[in-house]
């Protein structure tokens, strides 16, 4: 099979799902059947042993067997972990010396707020984001919270090691809030850097991975067991999981964040 020609590496929450669901709307991309496969970190990630719970795609074949377009012309990896994890860029060169590179980027404190957010919704945490923050809290997961909250957003180095890796010609960089503001925009310039002919207009309408809440805290309670919602994966289609998530979650307004004033 041909090799993956692109990954948008992360970071997470700078919208990453609504560009992978954009690209694949192309006639000549395919992206992966599993947004986010994780094949390039996933011994990383069970070293660290994460609270999230999703199929594991530890082969080769397995990672290929996501892509089953033969038409394809290009094919596309959006796995957010593949920023923070140092090996990573190594491995995607080793697999793929011409592989092309998007970065997306957003406001630290920001992309915290809402990785946090995202978490408390699906009954992940149950600790207020202050507490992980300045690191009071006594859970046994609070330095993975502190590392995907805090960590995760310091971007530099993890930026750094794939300009020492790849070609400069071969990363294309993106900020969210311009993502979020130009949308069209943006996708357009994507195809233009994949190489593909940017008149292609995806359905832009359509939002992606946007704030969801529990409709009461018996939900939220219930859907926190991850061996419940491994339960639901293996004998559900993902067309019945989805009705039932839209049935249990709704959307709300986001709830905000209050920057302390340094004034007295």
């Amino acid at each position: 099979m041909k090799k993956v020609d692109f990954f948008i590496v992360g970071a997470p929450k700078s919208g990453t799902t609504s560009l992978y669901y954009y690209l694949n709307e192309h006639i000549d991309i395919e992206m992966s059947s599993q947004k986010e496969p994780d094949f390039f970190s996933d011994q990383s990630l069970q070293k660290k042993k994460l609270y999230y719970s999703k199929k594991r795609i530890d082969t080769i074949e397995k990672y290929h067997s996501l892509f089953q377009q033969k038409n394809a012309v290009l094919r596309g990896d959006a796995s957010v972990s593949y920023l923070f994890y140092e090996d990573v860029p190594g491995k995607i060169i080793e697999y793929n010396p011409d592989a092309k590179i998007i970065i997306m980027l957003r406001n630290p404190i920001d992309r915290a707020f809402s990785h946090y957010l995202m978490d408390y919704a699906l009954g992940l945490i149950s600790e207020s984001f202050d507490s992980i923050v300045r690191q009071k809290s006594l859970h046994k997961n609070n330095n993975l919270f502190y590392q995907q909250y805090i960590r995760v957003g310091e971007y530099t180095n993890q930026v750094k090691r794939y300009i020492e890796i790849f070609n400069r010609k071969n990363i294309f960089f993106i900020d969210y809030e311009n993502f979020k503001n130009n949308t069209s925009d943006i996708v357009n310039s994507v195809f233009i850097f994949l190489g593909l002919n940017n008149d292609f207009e995806p359905d832009l309408k359509k939002k992606h991975n946007v704030y969801r809440a529990p409709k009461n805290m018996l939900i939220r309670h219930v859907y926190s067991y991850v061996f419940f919602r491994k339960m639901l994966a293996k004998i559900l289609p993902k067309k019945m999981i989805e009705i039932i998530r839209n049935f249990v979650f709704q959307n709300g307004k986001k709830p905000r964040f209050f920057r302390k004033s340094n004034r007295n």
